[in-house]
């Protein structure tokens, strides 16, 4: 016999009933618990069951259209109404909060690399940023930096991605290799920004450029348009990753970043270009983790907005560069 209790009841004795609920959901890669209940209302057809060493300890049932979970060590059941849903997600919000929000990166990473990467994306992949001095009105006088890569096709065996540095001395190396690249390349806003630069950079002839540039996009996965593309609208890569995997970008504005590097030309201070460094290091970190957040859960989400991609999606939206789009500047660019 199960005993019927509100949330409040629960809470006020201390039953571990809600961490082991988290427990749950978090293996199944569900930051929130409002996202895991919507998508057991999606799957359930009478009842889902979880179990802990061959022994059933967690349900959920439909009953009367309403879901209610059940523990079955602790013999406690919570009815699911509207209101009971809004008060657990915020309370298990609040317990992630505290615990620091950069583990919900870190636990995507650590997890997706102990697996088989192309078991994701049927291929490698490298994913990559590059800091800049910049000139917006004319791309082809963008100073290239300093620039860091993961690459999978390095890390195959390891448990955690690691970091390569680029250079200036060795950028021309590093586009000849993504050219020859069998993979994809990802990023954020690198079909029309990152990777016309680096081609600009390098010492390819320029009239070799728009060849060697279409080559690069044309295998890259570039997440700022996938947003764009599905929410008719620019989404930055700090507002995505603060939104979904609660990392946020290190320093509060480019003109920092900026102000930090013409220090560093001025002074030589190492601790100046260890932070333009770290800025670029963590974009990457962002981009992977965005990336990674996606193939576990097979959507894309913000704000709440979610909507659901398949290989089909992939296929046919990833794997091309919508050249049109970037011509007629419908991105804003």
């Amino acid at each position: 016999m199960y005993k019927t209790l509100t949330f409040e009841e629960i809470q006020s004795i201390k039953s571990p009933f809600f961490s082991n609920l988290k427990k749950i959901y978090e293996k199944q890669w569900f930051i929130y618990f409002k996202q895991f209940i919507k998508k057991i209302n999606e799957d359930i057809i009478d009842e889902i069951l979880y179990f802990s060493a061959w022994e059933i300890y967690f349900r959920i049932v439909l009953e009367d259209n309403n879901l209610e979970i059940i523990d079955e060590k602790q013999a406690i059941k919570l009815k699911l109404t509207d209101e009971t849903i809004l008060k657990v997600h915020n309370s298990l919000k609040k317990k992630i909060d505290n615990t620091g929000k950069k583990n919900i990166a870190n636990t995507l990473v650590e997890n997706f690399w102990k697996e088989n990467m192309e078991n994701y994306l049927w291929k490698h992949f490298l994913v990559y940023d590059i800091e800049t001095v910049w000139n917006i009105q004319n791309l082809k006088e963008t100073r290239f930096m300093v620039w860091y890569v993961i690459d999978s096709k390095d890390y195959k065996d390891e448990t955690a991605p690691k970091y390569k540095y680029v250079s200036e001395k060795n950028l021309n190396k590093f586009v000849d290799y993504l050219i020859n690249y069998d993979g994809y390349i990802i990023w954020y806003n690198n079909i029309a920004f990152d990777n016309p630069v680096v081609v600009y950079n390098s010492a390819i002839p320029e009239n070799e450029w728009d060849e060697k540039i279409k080559i690069i996009n044309e295998k890259s996965l570039d997440l700022f348009h996938v947003y764009s593309k599905i929410f008719w609208k620019r989404i930055w890569l700090n507002a995505v990753a603060t939104n979904i995997v609660w990392v946020s970008k290190t320093l509060s504005s480019w003109a920092e970043w900026a102000q930090l590097l013409k220090h560093y030309n001025e002074t030589w201070d190492q601790a100046a270009l260890n932070k333009v460094k770290n800025y670029c290091k963590n974009d990457v970190k962002m981009t992977l983790t965005i990336l990674l957040y996606l193939l576990f859960n097979w959507n894309i989400s913000y704000n709440w907005v979610e909507k659901k991609i398949d290989i089909d999606y992939i296929k046919e939206h990833w794997c091309l560069i919508v050249e049109n789009e970037i011509k007629n500047n419908i991105l804003g660019l």
